[in-house]
């Protein structure tokens, strides 16, 4: 752009600015938002002018519209942006309490677990502690009929739940 242009483009700024940038604000953006748009909305229109874009300048009414598509485009990006945080729940955060006692029965199930025969941890850490893991799979693994496993894991079980029970 030459410096002719530049300062008709200086000049029709300081003439409509305000004019655009009180629409904007009248749409309900804020103020430093509202500035943004109106800035936007000139360096746009400059450059489509440069480019030979525009056939005629109507101003303010070019930049008024021009600001007004922006201002509204922000205002449908906002609302979208709300539902979606609204859709998706925010993530609770961790009680320290909750957590403790978690743990604290873990380690109980893990202690409980610990007094059981080693082929009753094999089968109860096959199926429990393998992903995908299943009383099938664990019977295969370990040479033992499906029936044997599946006794196995509902006496181990019970065990568990006898100490949890035991247990402070």
């Amino acid at each position: 752009m030459t410096a002719p242009e530049l300062a008709v483009w200086d000049d029709a700024i300081r003439l409509h600015d305000r004019r655009v940038y009180l629409s904007v604000l009248a749409l309900g953006l804020p103020p430093d938002r509202a500035r943004e748009v109106t800035q936007q909305t000139w360096t746009r229109l400059m450059e489509q002018h440069a480019q030979g874009k525009l056939d005629q300048l109507e101003l303010p009414g070019l930049a008024i519209r021009q600001a007004r598509f922006y201002a509204l485009n922000e205002h449908q990006r906002s609302r979208t942006e709300l539902r979606v945080l609204a859709a998706v729940p925010e993530p609770a955060a961790p009680d320290p309490e909750r957590a403790l006692a978690s743990r604290q029965e873990l380690e109980r199930v893990l202690a409980a677990l610990a007094t059981c025969s080693p082929m009753a941890r094999k089968v109860f850490r096959l199926v429990y502690a393998t992903p995908n893991g299943n009383a099938a799979s664990a019977a295969q693994a370990v040479g033992l009929s499906l029936q044997r496993v599946r006794q196995i894991l509902c006496e181990t079980r019970s065990h568990i739940r006898k100490q949890m029970e035991v247990a402070p």
